[in-house]
């Protein structure tokens, strides 16, 4: 049984951590499956990513129960996986179903979104087990939340709420406990979906390189990518489509 499962939803991919006996750690068999579908997956057809879990949980971490190796290798490959996904040419959104704790939580950091079902649990508990959140957690989660709550958060290792994410900025959207949270990630990623990728690439590009340089260094960069965009056959053919008022059938060129 495929420990990573893939379904397909118009434009959108869903990948499905598939070991609910074990709430979706991550063991090898795992980790080895989802760096193979998210290396296939930049190059395919897809529009948009959904990372989500089956049962009760989204990923509850690390399978302590077996040997990883050593740990500054297990950290390298982990840790190039979460560069794939932050760098990724289209969007990825984290579909919490459930707890989404540890290295599960620094998966769902690596993505470019959360929605979380309010009643979902999130948290980097290491502390607890005098470890520290090293998926990249200590570097993604100051970036997304600030400082002094992310300090907050790893240091006393305690989870939240879905609610109480969304409030802290750790998720875009949350949905009701009983609702379907995977279908509230297709949704969002249907407002993506519906425009050429040509673009989103360059804002994705602009945003998460743009963050790490000088403001003139970072609007040079806008520059460049504008060029680059402004000559793709979709630029092309959205501006002919609104002159034309019809809909624009994008080649992602």
């Amino acid at each position: 049984m495929a420990t990573v499962e893939i379904e397909q939803h118009g434009d959108c991919t869903v990948l499905r951590l598939n070991r609910p006996e074990a709430l979706n750690s991550i063991s090898n068999a795992m980790l080895a499956e989802l760096e193979a579908q998210i290396a296939a997956l930049e190059g395919a057809p897809c529009r948009a990513v959904v990372l989500t879990g089956t049962g009760r949980a989204f990923c509850a971490g690390t399978d302590l129960k077996e040997s990883h190796g050593l740990p500054e290798d297990r950290m390298r490959r982990v840790h190039a996986l979460v560069l794939r996904m932050r760098h990724y040419p289209k969007p990825i959104i984290a579909a919490l179903n459930g707890l989404a704790l540890g290295g599960g939580l620094e998966l769902a950091l690596a993505c470019t979104f959360r929605v979380a079902r309010a009643d979902a649990r999130l948290g980097l508990p290491e502390v607890k087990l005098a470890l520290l959140p090293a998926y990249a957690g200590t570097q993604l989660l100051p970036r997304l939340i600030g400082e002094s709550a992310a300090l907050e958060f790893m240091l006393s290792g305690e989870p939240v709420d879905g609610t109480r994410a969304e409030r802290i900025g750790l998720v875009n959207r949350v949905v009701p406990a009983d609702a379907d949270v995977l279908a509230a990630a297709l949704e969002m990623a249907a407002s993506f979906t519906r425009h050429s990728l040509v673009p989103q690439r360059a804002i994705l590009r602009a945003v998460r390189e743009g963050l790490a340089l000088p403001l003139e260094e970072a609007m040079a960069l806008e520059l460049r990518l504008v060029g680059e965009v402004s000559a793709s056959a979709d630029t092309r053919e959205g501006v002919s489509a609104f002159i034309e008022k019809r809909r624009a059938q994008w080649s992602d060129s």
